[in-house]
């Protein structure tokens, strides 16, 4: 029965990752900070409401000629099955440690819950890919001119949930690392934070300090 189960969570990731592409057509991803690295459990992402939230933010740069951003993601962790409907984003300018800056344009919306798509039975073991999934929001139309911002994509839940850490692994950016600052924010503070490392635990592997997030773009 176990080799059922699995072959039905595969089954039904695979057609998750299906409906998340077909959500793409017409874009590309213009930023990603990295893909998730097993072993390393990633800060809390989640929010509540605008009282109760732990949001993290990745730096990103705008290159000439600027952007018209349609979309953005994070990939999370969860410690079990659940599902995502909205997720509270967040584009801003500005930022440093300690200053929040400005808001250029956020929401909470509708989101697409897919599988992460670095995460396959190829790679982990098929249990991990229930647990880990992309939140996506889609039809944005953020006009970014060139310059430097930090962005977020925090599922509306309680804080069971984590945004993947990243190494930069298949980072797509300028630099082609993808990693600039992050900074997270919680309502009780510090705010607006530096990123420790998120290696917690012996038998981690690496020290991440960013994390898996990415915008998407129109061609």
């Amino acid at each position: 029965m176990r080799w059922k189960r699995t072959a039905s969570l595969v089954l039904l990731a695979f057609s998750l990752l299906l409906r998340l592409s077909a959500q793409q057509a017409g874009a590309a991803v213009g930023w990603h900070n990295g893909e998730w690295q097993f072993g390393i459990r990633g800060p809390g992402n989640w929010y509540a409401d605008a009282n109760s939230f732990l949001r993290v933010y990745d730096e990103l740069q705008v290159p000439e000629g600027g952007w018209t951003v349609v979309g953005a993601f994070s990939d999370n962790g969860f410690p079990e099955p659940r599902t995502i409907v909205n997720a509270s984003w967040e584009i801003r300018r500005g930022m440093a440690p300690g200053n929040g800056g400005e808001i250029v344009a956020s929401g909470v919306t509708p989101a697409i819950q897919g599988p992460d798509p670095s995460v396959t039975a190829k790679k982990y073991p098929a249990a991990e890919i229930p647990l880990h999934f992309r939140i996506q929001v889609d039809n944005l139309r953020v006009q970014l001119p060139p310059g430097h911002y930090w962005f977020s994509v925090t599922p509306v839940s309680d804080n069971k949930v984590h945004v993947s850490a990243t190494l930069g692994a298949n980072a797509v950016g300028l630099d082609r690392t993808g990693l600039g600052m992050t900074l997270i924010d919680r309502p009780e503070g510090p705010r607006f934070a530096i990123l420790e490392s998120t290696t917690s635990r012996p038998g981690q592997l690496g020290m991440a300090q960013h994390c898996a997030q990415g915008v998407i773009i129109a061609k």
